[in-house]
C-alpha cells in the first residue's frame, strides 16, 4: 500500500515538473498551447556581448576648449532567432504567420555585484514575423536613456560602483505573440551583456 502510495506521488512530481518545463515540449518559459504554435527554441545573440554606455570626447577644439567631436552614441541591437512548428504534427501551418507583438527586456544585474546600478525595463514592439521554421529578426537590446542609467552613477556621479567593470548584466526578454488567428502565446530569451566604457573613437 504504501509503496503504491509512494510511486504516486512521484509521478504527480514528474507530472508537475512537465508542465512548469514546457509540458508540450516547447522551449522553458514559453505557452504555446492556445496557439497551436511550439516555441521549439528562442536564442538571443550579438556579435559582442561589450556594450559601450559613455559617449567619450574624441576631440577638443583648442580655442574654446569645448569638445568638438564625439563618439557615435546609439542604442544596440540583438538578433532575435525563433524556431517553430505546428504544436500537433500533420495539421496545416494554418496557425501562421504569426508575429513577435510586444517583448519586455529587464536588466538582471549579477548576484556577485549588488552596488551595480539599477537600469529600468524597456517594452520593445518588434513586430517580427513567424513563420514555420527558423525565423531571424533584430531586436532592440538596450536604448540611450538606459546606457546612461548605468553610466551616470558609475562615471558621472559616483554613486553606483560596481565591484567588476566591465560589469555583467543579463537582459531577459520576456516576449507575447499572436498567431494567424490573434490567439496569444508567449516565450523567453536571455544574453549576457557586459557594460563599461568601451572607448571607440
Amino acid at each position: 500500500m504504501n509503496r503504491k502510495y509512494h510511486s504516486l506521488i512521484l509521478i504527480s512530481f514528474v507530472l508537475v515538473a512537465l508542465i512548469s518545463c514546457g509540458g508540450t515540449g516547447g522551449a522553458p518559459g514559453s505557452d504555446t498551447a492556445d496557439t497551436g504554435i511550439m516555441i521549439q527554441s528562442a536564442i538571443l545573440s550579438r556579435t559582442s556581448p561589450d556594450i559601450d554606455t559613455f559617449r567619450d570626447c574624441c576631440s577638443v577644439d583648442a580655442t574654446t576648449g569645448a569638445c568638438a567631436s564625439a563618439e557615435v552614441f546609439t542604442r544596440e541591437d540583438a538578433t532575435l532567432t525563433v524556431i517553430t512548428s505546428n504544436l500537433t504534427a500533420g495539421v496545416t501551418s494554418a496557425h501562421f504567420p504569426a508575429s513577435v507583438e510586444e517583448c519586455t527586456v529587464t536588466y538582471i544585474k549579477a548576484n556577485e555585484d549588488p552596488a551595480a546600478p539599477i537600469i529600468e525595463k524597456l517594452t520593445i514592439f518588434p513586430n517580427c514575423k513567424l513563420s514555420d521554421g527558423s525565423n531571424t529578426c533584430a531586436v532592440t537590446l538596450i536604448d540611450i536613456a538606459r546606457k546612461l542609467q548605468y553610466s551616470t552613477p558609475v562615471f558621472v556621479t559616483g554613486t553606483h560602483i560596481p565591484a567588476e567593470q566591465p560589469t555583467h548584466y543579463v537582459a531577459k526578454f520576456s516576449c507575447n505573440y499572436i498567431n494567424n488567428f490573434g490567439k496569444a502565446g508567449h516565450f523567453e530569451a536571455e544574453i549576457d551583456l557586459w557594460l563599461s566604457n568601451f572607448d571607440n573613437c
